[in-house]
């Protein structure tokens, strides 16, 4: 038999949704070649259309691995026994590749593992990433936008909204939206409507990363617009508000300090290392809500520097911006203002990234029972104001839609249409919101499964 699958060989009926991990992995492990147009067993059935198919490939291997592994990948075509395969032939790179959606994850990252491709653990991904990682010698100012076509109507918005003046004809200038050689530079690309870099709040279920509930993505569009969105998105839903009744008095308490949130996610999104191409995520646990920046202090910067406010800024260029825009403040605030409310030990120092941990302050029932001298009927009022408090986020049709769902786990889309005398796509959309921030899930497909609600 001529062909088989092996460590260097992976063949392919048709091209599918594994032909991306198999290419990741090869990059990240050994020189292989992937063959389209044959089953497993070697049979050869050929590609019906080469020229779309290709055209297909090469659209995966430019925009959705990184870093850009185009000039280590050659695509060809083979005729045998009169039919067309199609041959993509993978070198080893130096770096480690990711793909791009699911950024330097275990979903991510493969490695070749005789003739499968498997995940990465977050083990082998620390430790392959630090003895690839080098700090760019150019800096935001010097690396060039992936495009030059960029425009920047969120941008100015945002400064308008701001009160913050800027003179149309000197406005590339001001903001050093450009390189020595006059060409847009990374600073000018993450301002821009078209810039497509992906940042991500993600919410697991329980303490650690075993089970996502919902993954919320802001993309396309001005850096500094998908950075508020994406606080607005923390705050709202992930930071929980929790009622508490003592005494006659009601105290409200919130799973984190806002504040202390905020200026410790517009550190992480100023101080990422961005012409690394990996930005900076949100992920929210039962009892934790943490802040993840790419990237290391700058020389000469120690931990105690960085406690006190120092301010030596990763980017110097994309720092001043912030200042003018009022998202910091030269005095170097945030991480002081942090440190005060929570401690130096929220923040983790890793190899190649910088970590904030903030402990949600949660009440349960228990406590409350302590706090208030061991009234358990007094406790379940409480609980059941912090319900109440919950369940404020939702708007009326949610909750009406909640209220069917838990008396009927199998009811459907249609039927929840007519019962409410709403679109197709308002109920969908309703639901997806629900799904998104938790409140319920469904078990099985959409035909025969049913919904369930999470307590």
């Amino acid at each position: 038999m001529r062909f088989a699958e092996t460590e260097t060989v992976e063949l392919k009926e048709k091209l599918n949704d594994n032909f991306i991990k198999v290419v990741n992995s090869f990059l990240n492990t050994i020189n292989g070649v992937v063959y389209i147009g044959l089953k497993d067993d070697g049979e050869i059935v050929g590609v019906s259309d080469t020229d779309k198919t290709m055209r297909e490939i090469a659209d995966i291997v430019t925009t959705q691995i990184l870093p850009n592994p185009q000039e280590l990948i050659e695509i060809g075509t083979e005729y045998i026994d009169g039919k067309s395969v199609i041959e993509v032939r993978v070198n080893k790179g130096k770096a480690l590749y990711y793909i791009k959606k699911y950024g330097r994850s275990a979903t991510g990252c493969y490695i070749r593992v005789g003739s499968t491709s498997r995940s990465m653990t977050e083990e082998q991904i620390e430790e392959r990433y630090v003895k690839t990682l080098s700090i760019p010698k150019k800096s935001m100012k010097e690396e060039s936008s992936p495009r030059d076509d960029l425009t920047f109507l969120q941008f100015k918005m945002l400064l308008s909204f701001k009160n913050v003046h800027y003179s149309e004809d000197a406005f590339e200038q001001n903001f050093n939206l450009r390189t020595s050689k006059g060409n847009y530079n990374y600073i000018a690309f993450l301002i821009s409507d078209q810039n497509d870099t992906s940042i991500k709040v993600v919410r697991f279920n329980g303490v650690d990363k075993s089970e996502f509930i919902s993954r919320k993505e802001f993309e396309s569009g001005c850096i500094f617009k998908q950075m508020d969105d994406a606080l607005e998105y923390s705050l709202n839903v992930l930071n929980i508000i929790q009622t508490n009744i003592i005494g006659s008095e009601r105290v409200d308490t919130p799973y984190f300090d806002s504040e202390a949130f905020r200026e410790a996610w517009y550190n992480a999104v100023c101080h990422n290392l961005w012409v690394d191409h990996t930005p900076p995520a949100i992920y929210g646990y039962d009892n934790r809500i943490e802040i993840i920046s790419h990237g290391l202090l700058t020389n000469g910067m120690t931990k105690e520097d960085f406690y006190n406010g120092v301010s030596k800024p990763v980017n110097d260029e994309l720092a001043k911006i912030f200042i003018q825009m009022h998202y910091m403040e030269q005095s170097g605030r945030g991480v002081p203002t942090v440190v005060k409310k929570y401690g130096k030990g929220v923040y983790h120092f890793g190899t190649s990234f910088i970590q904030c941990i903030l402990p949600y302050h949660i009440i349960d029932k228990n406590k409350q029972e302590k706090l208030l001298g061991g009234d358990s009927k007094v406790a379940d009022k409480v609980a059941d104001k912090v319900a109440d408090k919950v369940a404020d986020k939702l708007n009326s049709t949610q909750k009406t839609i909640l209220d069917l769902i838990k008396k009927n786990a199998t009811i459907t889309i249609p039927d929840i249409m007519k019962k409410l005398n709403m679109s197709d796509f308002g109920v969908r959309k309703n639901i997806a919101y629900l799904k998104e921030i938790g409140y319920i899930r469904r078990v099985g497909s959409n035909k025969t499964g049913h919904w369930e609600v999470i307590e």
